[in-house]
């Protein structure tokens, strides 16, 4: 498998979709600084309010939220270049060459899901740092976390990117479809999907409480939450890692059983 990730590594490092990641993803948390020195600097923009609630003192956490999670925007943006990334395999049929060895296609499934995390924890940091110092720099001096404040944190927003992208290139594996991709990852990392299921269980007759209810708490709403500056209860754990492990077991089910032609 490590070598695997390493040719998926290499495959990367060459990958435009890689480097236009990274730069609309620092640009758009470098917005919130912007606007934070914008308010502090430029009257008329601090007239109209756009700014609220960043002062000294602010909760770091909080400031993180509103940058990268809110809007589950880090989670809709990972998953359309874990998307991305994906189709890419195919459409320059270098998937091909990753299947060869004996039990390459179910190795290819986990070291994508791999990356899923590894990307997912790595954009996370990177989100953090960018917004920290920038907001700073911009002259506001947020609150920094305790350090197992910070972990608790930076793990849920880890484990919950990751969830939504496995599941993501789970359905391009299947597809092989680019448009797909992006359509399936925008649903997921938007929570549309599943704020369908959970009006479609709400209108069911006789459904038991339990199972109208088990979307309540998901992982749209745990991204809320973090968005918001919050850190969930530890049953955020078992939600996310239990939607990883189901959608790795899906990757390696559909990586066996699909043509890779």
């Amino acid at each position: 498998m490590l070598s695997m990730m390493k040719a998926l590594a290499y495959y990367l490092r060459g990958s435009r979709m890689m480097l236009a990641f990274v730069l609309v993803f620092v640009f758009c948390c470098s917005v919130e600084a912007i606007a934070v020195w914008m308010h502090f600097n430029v009257p008329w923009f601090a007239e109209l309010g756009v700014v609220v609630g960043v002062y000294d003192g602010v909760p770091s956490l909080m400031v993180w939220g509103s940058s990268f999670v809110a809007g589950s925007f880090l989670a809709m943006a990972h998953a359309i270049f874990m998307a991305a990334i994906t189709s890419e395999l195919f459409k320059r049929g270098y998937v091909k060459n990753l299947i060869q060895a004996k039990g390459g296609r179910a190795t290819l499934a986990l070291s994508l899901v791999a990356w899923c995390v590894l990307s997912a924890s790595v954009a996370t940091l990177m989100g953090v740092a960018v917004t920290e110092l920038g907001t700073r720099l911009a002259g506001c001096a947020p609150a920094l976390p305790s350090l197992a404040d910070f972990l608790q944190w930076f793990i849920q927003v880890t484990l919950c990117v990751s969830a939504y992208s496995v599941l993501t290139v789970m359905a391009v594996l299947l597809t092989k479809s680019e448009v797909a991709g992006m359509v399936i990852a925008i649903s997921l990392g938007a929570g549309g999907v599943e704020n369908i299921l959970r009006l479609l269980l709400a209108n069911i007759p006789g459904l038991a409480p339990a199972l109208r209810d088990c979307l309540d708490g998901y992982l749209a709403a745990d991204l809320s939450m973090l968005g918001s500056g919050a850190i969930c209860d530890p049953f955020s754990y078992v939600q996310s890692i239990a939607t990883i492990a189901v959608a790795t077991a899906l990757c390696v089910a559909v990586a066996k059983k699909r043509s890779f032609a």
